[in-house]
Order: structure tokens, then C-alpha cells, then sequence
């Protein structure tokens, strides 16, 4: 069976079944195959091909490609339909909720519950339909069943973060009105977690970036090992979070490096 005709037809069922489950049924699939096409490895072989090329091909390669688009001759792109149902498995599960989601639905750990709902009504269909075995099928939901407590936990804590950072909390009063005098910025790891602060670490660098100071409903949030996507600023010796994006579980990984210092004016 065809990956997309197996998401086509669980929506066209859902829809059937009531207009509201046909639509979070078609936005979560919508949501599953741009993650298969664009970010799993499902179509690694395909990118591998054209990564092997020497530059001067790669270069050649390139304007044939814009002379073809400006002709309109241009290759299909990659499909679902190229793809079979038996080629996703549990880890596409489990990277599409811990970390694809996060980073696309951001704080709303409210879409997160409503597509773990869609996957196991979509694993028991396809498993009436004979499309998986049990084994299969145990497989698909024991993967989901690990993983959407953390990324429910993790957008959670990315939604109270937002608000952490836009309302300008966690800031002594002896450093309101001081400039910034250093900037830290990309994926930071959570080294340790205190009473009321973490420490964050950058896997590139030696040093631990904190105390960060956080709220209590944030930090019961957080685990040891979570990857946030932060900048982070100091101000009269204290850091702040200037800006949050979204956090990953520990259980997915998530290289944490500090980008390239960018010149600020504050």
C-alpha cells in the first residue's frame, strides 16, 4: 500500500465520521507528511545522490535546473506516492511528535493531544484494514505512547517561556536600564536544574551558561537534558532569556551549538 493513500483514505473516513475529525485528522496528516518529505530519511538516498556531485557539477547541475524551471520543465517533486506504508516506522513516530512538532506548533500542547489522538485512531485503522499486523501496530503505539508525555511537557514549557521572557521576568531589580554586555544564542541544553534557576550548557562549549532564574511552573516543567532554542543575554552580570523558541525533549536528540555571535545594538 502507497504512504499517501494510506493517510488519504483514514481522512476520507474521519470525515465521514463527523466534519470537526475530518479536519484535525487531515491538518495532522498534513502536518506527518511534510515532516516525511522534508525532514526524514525516507528520502535519503534521493539527497545523498546529489550531495556526492563535485562542486563544479553541483554548479552545472544548478543552471540546468533554472534554465529547465524557466522553461517549465521541471522534475516532480518528491511524493508520498514514491514512498510504501511498510517504509515509515516507529522512530518517524517518534521524531514527528518530539521533535517536529515542537518545533512547528510551538507552545500549543493542545494540537500535540488532538494528533496523538488522530495516530492511534490512524494505527487501529490501518490495522483493521490488515495494513499492519499487531506487531506492527504495538510497535506504532508504543512509540507514540513514549514520546507524547514529553512533547506535551516540553510545549508546555515553551508557551509559559514566551510569556517568561516577553514579560520581562526573572530580572533583579539592579539590572533594569543596564546595557547587555554579552549575548549567547542557538540550542542550550539544560545541565542542571536548581530550586529556582537551571544551567545551561552549549555541547561545544566547556562552560555552563546560568543561573537562569525561572518560575516555579516553569521549572516543573523542565528535565535535565531538554534542549531549548534561546538567546540569551547578560545584563549587570545577571542572564535573561531575550528571546524563546521552541524547547525538545531530552529523549530526542537535539545537537545543542551556539550560533555565530550576531552584533547587537541595545
Amino acid at each position: 500500500m502507497l504512504l499517501q493513500d494510506a493517510l488519504d483514505g483514514f481522512v476520507r473516513t474521519q470525515a465521514r465520521h463527523s466534519s470537526e475529525h475530518g479536519k484535525i485528522a487531515e491538518a495532522c496528516m498534513e502536518h506527518l507528511a511534510y515532516y516525511l518529505l522534508g525532514y526524514s530519511d525516507l528520502f535519503d538516498d534521493e539527497l545523498a545522490e546529489s550531495d556526492e556531485s563535485p562542486l563544479d557539477d553541483w554548479e552545472q547541475s544548478l543552471d540546468s535546473h533554472m534554465t529547465d524551471l524557466m522553461d517549465g520543465d521541471v522534475e516532480p517533486p518528491l511524493s508520498l506516492y514514491d514512498l510504501k506504508l511498510e517504509q515509515l516506522e516507529p522512530s518517524h513516530i517518534r521524531d514527528f511528535f518530539g521533535w517536529f512538532l515542537p518545533r512547528e506548533q510551538g507552545g500549543d500542547a493542545a494540537a500535540i493531544v488532538e494528533y496523538a489522538a488522530v495516530m492511534r485512531d490512524w494505527v487501529k485503522f490501518l490495522t483493521r484494514k490488515r495494513r499492519l499486523d499487531s506487531s506492527q501496530s504495538l510497535a506504532f503505539l508504543s512509540a507514540l505512547a513514549d514520546i507524547e508525555p514529553d512533547a506535551v511537557r516540553v510545549a508546555k514549557a515553551a508557551r509559559l517561556l514566551f510569556h517568561f521572557a516577553r514579560l520581562g521576568l526573572g530580572m533583579p531589580a539592579h539590572a533594569r536600564g543596564k546595557p547587555f554586555s554579552h549575548f549567547a544564542e542557538g540550542h542550550a541544553r539544560i545541565a542542571e536544574i536548581g530550586e529556582h534557576s537551571v544551567r545551561l550548557k552549549f555541547d561545544s562549549q566547556a562552560d555552563d551558561i546560568g543561573p537562569l532564574v525561572l518560575s516555579a511552573d516553569i521549572l516543573s516543567l523542565l528535565c535535565v537534558g531538554d534542549v531549548l532554542d534561546v538567546e540569551l543575554g547578560m545584563r549587570a552580570g545577571v542572564w535573561l532569556i531575550v528571546d524563546i523558541g521552541p524547547v525538545y525533549p531530552e529523549s530526542i536528540y537535539v545537537e545543542a551549538e551556539e550560533f555565530e555571535d550576531i552584533p547587537k545594538i541595545t
